[in-house]
């Protein structure tokens, strides 16, 4: 099965990798710390949000949003999203990520990660209608920065308006994301899952 997009981490060995920018370390100020609560578990892409307490304020308050119940996709068809963008852009940092905390919690089996990941929406892993229709949509994002008419209505049946605006947000989100884990070269978490596991 061949990769989407290649990680910039293939031709590096992974535990020797070193951001291009230092992460905020501690001990923290009190506003690099107010920041860092804000944002969740003090994983390396957080503490290059954090450099800056008012950019990662800013993102928190989206990431409040869109990793609720608020959000207008089920955790499935959002975590879906983000796995396929974050492989597309080859961001293997921040994919890992998310396998490692919410796959299972999305009920997704090894077979659908592995999909994901390096597959295609017709695989036989995927048997609902409307996996199909968000993992497309995915694909059309990364590839057109559009959605064929097919895509949206197919889209709409099975997400809703709402939901088709949030998996816009979220595929240009995690685009944005991606750029960040791969341009600062941020060597996976802990236990997370590399590309190499899974396809």
């Amino acid at each position: 099965m061949a990769m989407l997009r290649n990680s910039n981490q293939d031709t590096q060995d992974t535990q020797d990798t070193q951001a291009r920018i230092a992460l905020v370390a501690p001990p923290y100020d009190a506003d690099t710390t107010a920041a860092l609560e804000a944002l969740g578990p003090p994983i390396g892409i957080f503490r290059v949000f954090a450099r800056r307490p008012d950019r990662a304020h800013g993102i928190a308050g989206w990431g409040r949003y869109y990793l609720s119940r608020r959000c207008a996709l089920s955790l499935r068809h959002r975590e879906l999203l983000i796995l396929r963008t974050t492989a597309r852009c080859g961001a293997e940092y921040e994919w890992g990520v998310h396998v490692q905390v919410f796959a299972a919690k999305a009920g997704l089996s090894a077979a659908q990660v592995r999909s994901v990941t390096a597959g295609h929406p017709d695989d036989s892993c995927w048997t609902e209608p409307a996996d199909r229709a968000v993992l497309r949509a995915a694909d059309a994002l990364d590839r057109d920065s559009d959605l064929s008419d097919a895509d949206w209505t197919s889209l709409v049946t099975h997400v809703g308006e709402e939901g088709a605006v949030d998996a816009m947000l979220i595929c240009g989100w995690y685009r944005a994301i991606s750029y960040v884990a791969r341009a600062t070269r941020l060597a996976p978490e802990p236990g997370a899952p590399l590309f190499a596991e899974v396809t």
